[in-house]
């Protein structure tokens, strides 16, 4: 009895020591936070106020480039070149991160706020799609990619990438017959939906150019009928009247890519 009291004792002692360490990390880790949140509301505080500075002897301009596709404005030079026509700097790209210190984002924000207050946004907007349309003229063999920040639509809505709850599932299915014989998606034998990968190679204009499939057939029974699929998939395309990618507002050559997910 009393090994066993003992024994408890030694165990309670751990629990709470465990408890009190954890606390202490936890205590640890908020003050740190604190510091952090705090030193970067003094740096961005401090970046603002020079931003405000600057901008009465020179006026710059920066693009924000949205994570994850890293930060790359594709018409740099032409927007140098146009900006420098109306006295304003070309600041480059920036994208913010949480992760590590501060990276000076809030003097970019602000400087570039303060640049389209003093010439309007709508003027800043379109020097920035002249440069887009100039770029686009210059390369007119260049296939946009998906992480070149394009954004592409059916039907003006967006694909889904993971079901066939999007529009263009929708449509495919409207006429698309199974195979007799066709094996439906069983959870107890399949992880996965059966899917084929589908990337277009699209004109400026949305005409299609060349189409490549990668099939994700889960069920061995149902891999005989991948060439009936590539047809159905085919014969959509083809009297499938599809809305070009753009870069920025602008209509491109591109290649971009759908999914069509099998019951």
């Amino acid at each position: 009895m009393k090994r066993h009291l003992f024994l408890f004792v030694i165990f309670l002692q751990s629990y709470l020591y465990a408890q009190e360490s954890t606390a202490s990390i936890n205590n640890s880790l908020t003050e740190a936070y604190k510091e952090r949140i705090n030193y970067i509301k003094k740096r961005c505080s401090e970046d603002s106020i020079k931003a405000v500075q600057d901008s009465k002897i020179q006026n710059k301009y920066f693009i924000n480039i949205a994570a994850p596709y890293g930060n790359s404005f594709l018409p740099g030079e032409e927007l140098k070149t146009i900006l420098e026509k109306h006295n304003i700097i070309w600041g480059g790209e920036w994208m913010g991160s949480d992760i590590v210190g501060y990276s000076g984002e809030c003097y970019y924000s602000f400087m570039t706020e303060l640049t389209k207050n003093k010439f309007g946004k709508d003027f800043v907007d379109s020097l920035i799609k002249e440069s887009v349309v100039q770029y686009v003229k210059k390369h007119p063999g260049k296939i946009f990619k998906r992480d070149e920040h394009t954004k592409w639509t059916y039907k003006g809505t967006y694909l889904s990438y993971t079901d066939d709850n999007d529009q263009l599932n929708k449509d495919f299915f409207n006429n698309f017959i199974y195979p007799e014989g066709y094996g439906n998606y069983d959870p107890s034998q399949q992880k996965y939906h059966s899917s084929t990968a589908v990337t277009l190679i699209l004109d400026e204009k949305g005409n299609p150019l060349k189409e490549e499939f990668r099939h994700h057939i889960y069920n061995e029974h149902n891999l005989k009928y991948i060439p009936y699929f590539e047809k159905e998939i085919k014969k959509f395309i083809k009297y499938t009247k599809f809305e070009p990618v753009k870069y920025r507002g602008c209509p491109v050559k591109s290649k971009t890519a759908f999914s069509i997910y099998y019951k």
